[in-house]
């Protein structure tokens, strides 16, 4: 038995209506199965639209992976160009520089977590005298500038029997230009430009030109590159995308913003200079044919404090200096504005200018910015001062004999360890310190977080003030617990440490009529 037939939909002349029309009209439509559907989804984004309109703005829009855009050519170019805005912009070089002394400071101190007090001061001394030794934080600090305008910081580490110290070991740092493989073969996947990854993706080496290409002290350039196996190299550069094996500079998006903002500065600088240099100007409103014979543009020397006799008929006036205008100063802010955005700095920091800001837009701005750093600093822990602490430990290791003077028979519980960060500096001191107290008394923070925080370790603080106060350590530990308790606790806490408190200690009600 046949199925019934269906009627297709009619417009107003009795005339079937096309399947597409009828669709578009949000009918339901049978299929060849006798089944229905719905209208169809016409979803799109105006950002994937090819209108006329926008066309020249996404002309240079690409699909390329994340190591071909940023191929050598392309790297190059835009690391030449970082280089000069940062040489010929103030705010620029500003910028970064800032933003290099705020991530590394005085540099990070090693703190030891072995169970061994006695080792974990013994390997922090040595290191800390062996960076001393290197000069390590100015190179870490050059480091880090580097990652910023060239988007990578590149080192490797070698042997140098001049360092006064036990583990002769030192770290050299190389521009982004130095590593490279010129005669790279196509084709190969694990072969990225300066760099050789194994199956998983890891590097094996990096191949390092002994001299850079753009020095003009060699008249010959070699180019067979070192291989230097990748357990010796420092190299740190912001992942952006997946598959990024080499780094950008920081500024990259903002190059043009920076040339933007000195060429309006030059502009409106000559616009005031062009006013400036015209004195007087001669104006008249008579035919050329009635006033005396001039030539046009042509100059008349005025004399200071002299009469001077004016042509026939002629009216002087002065060229009025419109600039800058009311708008110079906003728009030059803004440009400054978006040149530190890449790296979260609030306005203030990278113009070296508060004087719009009250203490609470201050505070506000910088969250953002010491979120940014945090992040930077974790980039650091696992790209260069991990991997160098690895390689100095065994290098110390077998110079000191410790634990037998075997690196290979060390595990990594001899080698844990953190990094202590300079504290980010605040405004109101006082505000901290009570903020502190409050979350000493109430257990959500202790005393060793705090000193983390401030990039001290607690140990050793211990330490210094116990000997201050000519104490052992613990008897300063039991101080310090004592000091940051609660008033209403202080007779359970004092009971458990063996001590006795007098008659008339505070309670709970106490505490709060010293609240309120």
């Amino acid at each position: 038995m046949k199925p019934a037939s269906r009627r297709p939909a009619v417009n107003g002349n009795g005339l079937a209506a096309p399947r597409r029309l009828r669709m578009a009209l949000g009918q339901f439509v049978p299929r060849a199965n006798g089944h229905h559907r719905g209208p169809p989804i016409a979803a799109t984004y105006d950002a994937a639209s090819d209108a006329i309109d926008f066309q020249n703005h996404w002309a240079n829009a690409d699909a390329y992976d994340a190591d071909s855009a940023n191929s050598f050519a392309v790297r190059a170019r835009l690391v030449q160009r970082s280089r000069y805005e940062n040489a010929n912009n103030g705010y620029a070089d500003g910028i970064a520089s800032t933003w290099a002394t705020d991530l590394i400071g005085v540099g990070p101190a090693l703190r030891m977590q072995t169970g061994s007090e006695g080792f974990n001061e013994l390997v922090e001394r040595e290191w800390q005298t062996w960076t001393k030794a290197i000069q390590f934080r100015r190179k870490l600090w050059c480091l880090a500038h580097a990652l910023h305008v060239d988007g990578e910081g590149l080192a490797v580490i070698r042997q140098n029997p001049r360092v006064r110290h036990r583990v002769q070991m030192d770290i050299r740092l190389y521009e982004t230009e130095h590593c490279q493989t010129p005669l790279l073969s196509f084709g190969d996947p694990n072969y990225v430009d300066g760099i050789k990854f194994d199956e998983f993706g890891d590097p094996l080496w990096y191949d390092i030109l002994r001299h850079h290409p753009g020095s003009s002290h060699r008249y010959q350039l070699d180019l067979t590159p070192e291989r230097v196996p990748a357990r010796y190299i420092v190299h740190w550069l912001k992942l952006k995308r997946p598959g990024q094996h080499r780094g950008i500079p920081a500024c990259t998006s903002t190059l043009n913003v920076g040339a933007a903002a000195r060429r309006w500065r030059e502009a409106t600088l000559a616009a005031a200079e062009t006013a400036a240099d015209f004195a007087v100007l001669l104006k008249t409103m008579f035919e050329p044919d009635e006033l005396d014979a001039a030539e046009p543009f042509s100059t008349l020397e005025i004399q200071k404090r002299m009469m001077t006799a004016l042509p026939n008929n002629s009216e002087p006036f002065q060229m009025r200096g419109e600039h800058p205008n009311a708008t110079y100063e906003t728009f030059h802010k803004l440009l400054v504005n978006e040149q530190a955005r890449p790296k979260a700095m609030p306005y203030n920091k990278a113009a070296c200018d508060s004087s719009s800001y009250n203490y609470a837009s201050g505070r506000l701005d910088h969250q953002t910015y010491y979120a940014a750093l945090d992040v930077d600093r974790e980039d650091c822990n696992d790209l260069a001062l991990d991997p160098l602490f690895d390689v100095w430990f065994d290098y110390a290791v077998v110079a000191f004999g410790w634990l037998g003077g075997n690196p290979d028979a060390i595990g990594p519980a001899a080698r844990s360890h953190l990094w202590d960060w300079p504290k980010h500096r605040v405004a109101d001191i006082k505000q901290e310190a009570d903020a502190n107290d409050t979350q000493l008394k109430n257990a959500t923070k202790s005393l060793a977080g705090i000193y983390t925080e401030a990039g001290q370790d607690y140990e050793d603080e211990v330490i210094k003030q116990a000997t201050s106060n000519g104490i052992t350590p613990e008897q300063q530990k039991q101080i310090n617990l004592l000091l940051n308790l609660p008033k209403h606790v202080l007779p359970v806490v004092a009971k458990m440490l063996g001590y006795e408190m007098p008659e008339g200690e505070p309670t709970q009600g106490d505490d709060d009529a010293d609240d309120e």
